[in-house]
């Protein structure tokens, strides 16, 4: 489906990049110790390359980023003179049983979270939120959401119910910095990489500190998280950043 950013990223890619498939394989890819050179960490904070990654059936592919599609609904929904602004933006699309969650980020400028129908004739605003993924725990349906902004750098993960035939935001836990991707391990934990730090947070809301600084901070802006057995994966500027749940140990991937 059209919504689904990653369906549309691996058709893409079957149909014209088949022969570039082992390129794009992270395991492909040369590991290196996590850079701690100021120097080194300028530089790739001056890259113009920035990593997506993403999985495919039980491997982990990486990509330019520019090359991942933007996610969208299946139909034009006509928006309302005074809700356009709120339509802008990058969006975060999930299907639920009466229609589709639609999240909007904009940065420093605002967001948004509503509920469109499943034809698209009918929407209404949830939160002013800004929403940076949707993710789906135990039958629940959660999202992250927050800014980071010169100093600024704040969020939190707040659950989406239906209330009395109405979708609704409840807050379920604050977060000490900006979000900025998110994934399951496969206790369920949710783990989150910040504008500052990598987080897990379990089942009873815990939240514990797994890098506290990491190289990305200020610098690298990571995009996306893929988590494969007990390997966390995080596209960013320059590189892809690994960390072994299990061990603690942590790598800087390159392609070269």
């Amino acid at each position: 489906m059209k919504f689904n950013l990653l369906i549309i990223f691996i058709l893409l890619n079957l149909a014209s990049c088949s022969g570039q498939t082992d390129r794009r394989l992270i395991s492909n890819w040369k590991k290196y110790p996590v850079p701690t050179n100021p120097d080194s960490l300028r530089k790739y904070g001056f890259s113009s390359q920035e990593w997506a990654v993403y999985k495919n059936n039980d491997s982990v592919f990486v990509a330019d980023k520019k090359e991942v599609p933007s996610s969208q609904l299946p139909f034009k929904v006509k928006v309302k003179k005074g809700d356009s602004r709120d339509f802008f933006g990058r969006a975060s699309i999930v299907k639920v049983e009466d229609g589709y969650l639609v999240g909007f980020y904009r940065g420093e400028w605002g967001g948004a979270l509503y509920w469109v129908s499943n034809d698209g004739k009918n929407y209404y605003k949830i939160s002013d939120q800004e929403i940076v993924q949707f993710v789906k725990r135990n039958h629940k349906q959660y999202a992250v959401e927050g800014l980071a902004h010169l100093t600024m750098s704040q969020g939190s993960i707040i659950e989406i119910v239906k209330q009395n035939g109405k979708w609704a935001v409840k807050n379920y836990l604050k977060l000490p910095t900006a979000p900025e991707a998110v994934a399951l391990d496969e206790q369920t934990n949710f783990i989150i990489i910040t504008s500052k730090s990598l987080l897990k947070v379990d089942n009873d809301a815990n939240t514990s500190i797994l890098i506290n600084e990491g190289i990305w901070y200020d610098a690298l802006y990571p995009n996306s998280l893929v988590i494969h057995n007990t390997v966390v994966y995080a596209g960013m500027r320059a590189g892809v950043y690994q960390y072994d749940l299990s061990s603690g140990k942590d790598h800087w991937l390159l392609p070269y």
